[in-house]
């Protein structure tokens, strides 16, 4: 939402007098293809519109730029959502043939090294930097909860919280580190007779689209998912996130924790991790650091923020 009202701004911003012409597109992800969002849209482009807003995943707008449908020498404002996603090296080279103009960059977290990979195809010095004081900070009332046990008794555990939880207790995600162990816990909770739904990236577009609506209008309010979720899933519902697998990152960490005690939430919510593995614990203490002193996860500052 606060993305959609910062790309509001920047269209009254540059169209003053005009409040009511002008053209949001998506282009459509890799399921979808681009020849499909051509077909019936390229007309309206051509005759002329006082402002085109095109929302898209990278892949797409650089094909869209490839096949001439889109041309951006009269292109002002670019806005990178989920910023820290986008500036991993998988998109380096997408990022450099696409980015030569203003640039906005937009995100929860900004990792160490951000301003470096900006720096390929922008000067980092005329940037603003506009921050609130809690970034890259834990939510101050949700409570973070760590239980170190073995792997084989990860499924009894969840299995035993998931039971014991009231009706009346929220919903729940349960985050799994791959696509393959949130289809096998699946198949466990299943086995239980606990209702539940599934997100993760080896579905469709339309499939993921389907089931997280379904877990907003509040129809199951139990989702086992990947990280896919940490990012965009925006409800009040969420009381509980359980970190079935220990991300890999504090910066995954910070972001599954932000599912829960959203703005409109009726309770503060918690965040209970299972920690199984040595490696994880230098990642549980700086994280309990970090809740109990109130300060921001460390290593994750870079230079541009």
């Amino acid at each position: 939402m606060c993305t959609t009202i910062f790309l509001l701004n920047i269209y009254y911003r540059e169209r003053p007098t005009q409040r009511h012409t002008g053209y949001l597109k998506h282009l459509p992800t890799a399921h979808t293809g681009v020849s499909h969002w051509i077909k019936g849209d390229t007309k309206r482009i051509q005759r002329g519109l006082s402002a085109l807003f095109t929302y898209s995943n990278i892949e797409s707008l650089r094909e869209a730029l490839r096949r001439r449908f889109l041309a951006l020498e009269r292109l002002r404002w670019m806005v990178l959502d989920e910023a820290d996603a986008l500036m991993d090296e998988s998109f380096t080279e997408l990022l450099e043939e696409i980015l030569r103009t203003q640039v906005v960059v937009v995100g929860a977290t900004f990792p160490t090294g951000l301003s470096e990979t900006l720096a390929k195809f922008t000067d980092v010095g005329r940037f603003v930097t506009l921050s609130t004081q809690s970034l890259h900070h834990l939510p101050p009332h949700v409570q973070q909860k760590f239980v170190r046990l073995k792997g084989r008794d990860k499924l009894p555990e969840l299995l035993q919280l998931l039971k014991e939880r009231p009706s009346s207790g929220g919903a729940v995600l349960i985050f799994c580190n791959t696509a393959s162990t949130v289809n096998w816990l699946g198949y466990i909770l299943d086995d239980h007779k606990i209702k539940h739904l599934r997100l993760q990236g080896q579905m469709s577009a339309a499939a993921r689209a389907g089931i997280f609506a379904s877990f907003q209008k509040g129809d199951v309010s139990v989702l086992v998912c990947t990280d896919l979720a940490s990012r965009g899933l925006d409800t009040s519902s969420v009381q509980l996130v359980v970190n079935y697998d220990f991300p890999d990152t504090l910066q995954d960490y910070l972001h599954r924790a932000g599912r829960v005690g959203r703005v409109g939430s009726k309770a503060p919510g918690a965040v209970i991790s299972f920690v199984t593995h040595r490696w994880d614990v230098d990642l549980v203490r700086k994280i309990e650091t970090a809740a109990r002193k109130r300060t921001g996860l460390p290593g994750m500052d870079s230079t541009f923020a």
